[in-house]
């Protein structure tokens, strides 16, 4: 290519990608300069209990479950306020059992996920709004969470709990900063439907051309420093 095709060529990718890039370096900034355990909400709650508890083992084995739900994935035994519970996944739904028996426990009720949250929450706000949600995910928390209940905090950052209706615990906890690293994060990545495909195609061609932006810049610096000692050789 000539020089006056470079030229060109660097002027219009250049056109093109000088609001992403701004977009990539305004953006980027931000989710560098934010502390990311913040972000994630964890100065929030405190899922580590500081109360001991004397937990037996479970009466209702592993092998006794297994037999009884074959089907059963991502099975585990966790304890809840000295209770052990098992886990497990059956035909695609998560459900709570109990240890002793083996019999499968209820969704929490709004009072019992209340409690879950205050155990957890480390603020001083108080809890203002509550909601069941069993589909339907809102954008800031996965589907596969589901279902949980969505507990509204009346502090300066609209901060929310998400409690899992299975569980009782803390799947989620989002608040403003949360909401625009969110959305710092599909500028940057512009995947703008789901937010997580960092390899979609528009990312793709807009990376291409910055980078092809950079190398025509990069040819254009060394062909008018050979142009520059050229007529200083003359």
């Amino acid at each position: 290519m000539t020089a006056t095709q470079i030229r060109t060529c660097h002027k219009w990718f250049a056109l093109i990608t000088a609001i992403q890039l701004l977009i990539w370096l305004g953006t980027g900034t931000y989710m560098v300069l934010m502390d990311i355990e913040f972000i994630r909400g964890k100065p929030l709650v405190d899922k580590a209990s500081t109360a001991i508890f004397q937990v037996d083992a479970p009466a209702y084995s592993f092998t006794d479950f297994i037999k009884a739900h074959p089907d059963a994935t991502d099975i585990s035994l966790y304890a809840n306020q000295g209770t052990l519970y098992y886990r497990a996944n059956i035909a695609g739904k998560l459900q709570r059992f109990s240890s002793e028996t083996g019999e499968v426990l209820p969704l929490l009720d709004k009072q019992q996920a209340l409690e879950a949250a205050q155990r957890v929450y480390t603020g001083q706000a108080k809890f203002i709004g509550s909601t069941f949600i069993e589909q339907n995910a809102p954008s800031e928390i996965p589907a596969r969470v589901l279902p949980v209940w969505q507990l509204t905090l009346d502090d300066a950052m609209h901060s929310t709990l998400y409690i899992s209706a299975v569980t009782g615990q803390v799947v989620s906890a989002r608040h403003d900063y949360w909401r625009l690293f969110d959305v710092m994060w599909m500028l940057h990545i512009m995947d703008y439907e789901t937010r997580e495909n960092v390899h979609n195609p528009l990312l793709t061609l807009m990376t291409s051309l910055a980078l092809l932006t950079a190398l025509f810049g990069i040819a254009l610096a060394y062909i008018s420093f050979r142009n520059q000692n050229r007529e200083e050789a003359v």
